[in-house]
């Protein structure tokens, strides 16, 4: 775990403000979170915080809806879940370990279209304009990368993504043709894993984070608001007309998307109660959003949940 030169001086800079590290030095807190935030919380505020506090920061990342499950059976346990999108943390809060109103917004980011450097379609993609780069992803072999609609938000907005691209620029069939079938093996990795693909040259692109692909320093082109989720004018009458249906729990419904906001929030049965709310409080305040902002995330935004 490789703490940022930045993180660790906000983190200093902290510390000597309180005069030390506090009671509960050496602790153990876990920190279950989206996998597409490992870098940030790997090695920006996980060690920012354990500089600051003393407390031994654990991290788990995996697909967010997965998480809620695991923690909501309590077949895993952590002291703090963060998760991407307002329906993880509905998940855990149905389940008694979130109070309503206990999940906090703390970071947000928006979809990007990101591309191996070592594809051969990087050119191409790179000097794309407008409508563009949805041929590029239709080309022959092109090797396209994704998530779990049915286990991991980022998966979702992919599919969101195509959706509304296919009416804003007219183009019947386009997500479809795009990425086949909604859950489609030949296009589905876990989500630790999609960014190291796309790294090595093993897939082409993929839509994601990007939050993400800033923190892997991955090459990206942006996307027009109407389809990068992270306009809140566009939130209740554009993006909500996008829509999948998904199997949760062995039962299938409806969802949709939303602004792509990241919450916090100590659970119910931390093990350390006192770390887990101190993290949560940490990730809010001037010197966790200035880390945030450092690994590519945008800020807090949103009512809390």
């Amino acid at each position: 775990m490789q703490i940022s030169r930045r993180a660790l001086l906000v983190a200093s800079s902290a510390l000597l403000a309180t005069g030390g590290k506090s009671a509960w030095a050496d602790a153990k807190f876990t920190v279950a979170f989206a996998g597409s935030m490992g870098v940030v919380m790997d090695e920006g505020v996980g060690p920012a915080y354990q500089a600051q506090s003393g407390a031994q920061y654990q991290g788990i990342g995996q697909a967010a809806m997965a998480l809620a499950h695991l923690l909501s059976a309590k077949t895993m346990m952590a002291d703090v879940f963060i998760p991407v999108s307002p329906a993880p943390m509905k998940a855990v809060e149905e389940a008694g370990l979130v109070d309503e109103g206990q999940g906090i917004p703390v970071a947000s980011t928006q979809i990007v279209l990101a591309y191996s450097p070592a594809s051969k379609f990087a050119a191409a993609i790179a000097k794309a304009k407008g409508a563009a780069w949805t041929k590029i992803l239709q080309e022959p072999g092109f090797r396209f990368g994704r998530t779990d609609p049915n286990t991991d938000p980022q998966g979702q907005y992919v599919l969101y993504t195509l959706q509304l691209a296919e009416m804003l620029y007219k183009m019947p069939g386009l997500a479809k043709s795009i990425a086949g079938a909604d859950v489609n093996e030949s296009q589905i990795f876990t989500e630790p894993s999609l960014l190291s693909r796309l790294q090595e040259g093993q897939i082409d692109a993929t839509l994601g984070y990007q939050s993400a692909v800033v923190s892997q320093k991955l090459p990206f082109i942006t996307l027009p608001s109407e389809i990068n989720f992270s306009d809140p004018s566009k939130n209740k009458d554009w993006y909500s007309k996008a829509s999948l249906t998904v199997t949760d729990k062995g039962a299938t419904k409806t969802v949709h998307p939303g602004l792509l906001v990241f919450y916090a929030a100590a659970l119910k049965n931390a093990t350390n109660p006192t770390a887990a709310k101190g993290f949560v409080d940490f990730l809010a305040s001037k010197t966790g959003q200035a880390i945030f902002a450092e690994y590519g995330y945008g800020p807090a935004r949103g009512p809390k949940i």
